[in-house]
């Protein structure tokens, strides 16, 4: 019985190692398989999801936005004038007479600004450094990326009025105040204040 079981064993032995042979990868398609990219599956109904949910809102955007407000109390359409670049104004005067009018808000606004543009220009105040001097003056602004150049007739204009600080050196922080149509009034040092132009 002994010897049937060692035969046994044997056989058993010699049947694993070859089906572990036939198992088992060789060097090439071990190295195969180690280069090949591991491809994992496709995700594709998260981007799909998404999608679906941002063309939900755009829809639900353009509906809300470009849909009139009722007001119930008042049975009229509410509106927004700033849509709008002209208003026609239709009506019967005290005399009886119809009468129409257009005016254009855009019109309006142009005309605010102008007058907001003057009220500021009066009291506004450039600073920039004084880079160059032959006859003509060339000041680098700090407010803009400008150079501007100051010609000598206007420089002997303000001297007469006084307009012009004594003691300007190259590299000095200029103060240059403009009057209600933007033209240089006086040149003045900066003060102790403005030592360099703030970016």
């Amino acid at each position: 019985m002994n010897k049937h079981n060692e035969q046994f064993d044997q056989q058993l032995k010699q049947h694993f190692s070859e089906r572990k042979k036939a198992h088992t990868l060789t060097p090439e398609q071990h190295a195969l398989l180690t280069k090949a990219p591991i491809k994992k599956p496709a995700r594709f109904l998260l981007p799909l999801q998404m999608t679906g949910l941002a063309c939900a809102l755009v829809v639900l955007g353009f509906t809300v936005f470009n849909t009139p407000v009722h007001d119930e109390s008042r049975n009229t359409f509410a509106m927004q004038h700033s849509s709008y670049h002209f208003i026609e104004v239709h009506q019967v005067d005290n005399t009886g007479s119809y009468s129409s009018e257009i005016t254009s808000q855009k019109q309006q606004l142009d005309d605010k600004l102008a007058a907001d543009l003057r009220l500021h220009q009066q009291r506004y105040i450039e600073y920039g450094q004084l880079v160059k001097v032959d006859n003509d003056w060339y000041i680098a602004s700090c407010h803009s990326e400008v150079l501007i150049q100051i010609k000598d007739s206007l420089l002997n204009s303000l001297k007469t009025k006084h307009a012009v600080e004594s003691d300007i050196n190259i590299g000095d922080m200029l103060a240059m105040a403009h009057n209600g149509q933007g033209h240089i009034i006086a040149l003045k040092h900066a003060g102790s204040g403005v030592k360099v132009c703030r970016g």
